[in-house]
C-alpha cells in the first residue's frame, strides 16, 4: 500500500468576505486529489441524517432544521495562518479551541483541519491526532467538536517530505 499525497490549494475565487469588510482565504486540503470536505461529507451523512430524524421525532421542524443531511460537510477549509509554515497546526500541534474542556479530553491533543462556514473556527469545526514521525505524517483519530459522530475515515499516512513541501506558502 503506498503512501497518501496531500495538496494544498489556494483559490482566491473561494476568498470569504465579512458583511462588515475584511475576511480570509481558505486553503484547501486535498488527499489524494481529493478535497478532504468531500471525504468528511461522505461519513457525516449517516451521522446527520440520523441526528434530523431524531430532531424531527423531537418536534422540530424542516423549516428550522433545513434539508435533511445538510449538516454533513458543512466546513470551510482553514485560513493560511493554520496551515503554512511557521504554523504548527498541521505538525501537530493542538488547536486551542476556546472552550472549557477538561485537561484529559482527548480533543485538547488533535489539530484543526476544517472549520464552520461562518468563518469562525471554533464554531463549528473538525480535529484529527497529527503524528509526526521521521518519514511520515499521520493524520487519524478525527472528531466533531461539537458532536459524539462516528469517523471512519481511512488513516492518512504521507511522506513527510512531500507533506512538509505543501505547507510553505509560495
Amino acid at each position: 500500500m503506498g503512501l497518501d499525497e496531500l495538496e494544498v490549494y489556494v483559490d482566491s475565487a473561494h476568498y470569504v468576505r465579512w458583511p462588515g469588510g475584511g475576511g480570509f482565504q481558505p486553503v484547501e486540503l486535498r488527499v489524494n486529489g481529493r478535497g478532504l470536505i468531500d471525504w468528511v461529507r461522505e461519513v457525516e451523512l449517516p451521522c446527520a441524517e440520523r441526528e434530523y430524524d431524531d430532531r424531527i421525532a423531537a418536534g422540530e421542524t424542516a423549516e428550522e432544521l433545513g434539508p435533511r443531511g445538510a449538516l454533513a460537510g458543512s466546513y470551510l477549509y482553514p485560513a493560511g495562518c493554520h496551515v503554512f509554515l511557521p504554523s504548527r497546526n498541521l505538525l501537530g500541534e493542538p488547536y486551542r479551541h476556546g472552550f472549557g474542556t477538561e485537561p484529559e479530553d482527548p480533543r485538547n491533543r488533535k489539530s484543526l483541519l476544517l472549520q464552520c462556514t461562518c468563518g469562525i473556527p471554533d464554531c463549528w469545526f473538525l480535529l484529527a491526532t497529527i503524528t509526526v514521525n521521521a518519514a511520515t505524517v499521520v493524520w487519524s483519530d478525527f472528531c466533531q467538536f461539537h458532536r459524539p459522530w462516528r469517523y471512519d475515515l481511512p488513516t492518512f499516512v504521507f511522506d513527510r517530505g512531500q507533506y512538509e513541501a505543501q505547507l510553505v506558502r509560495v
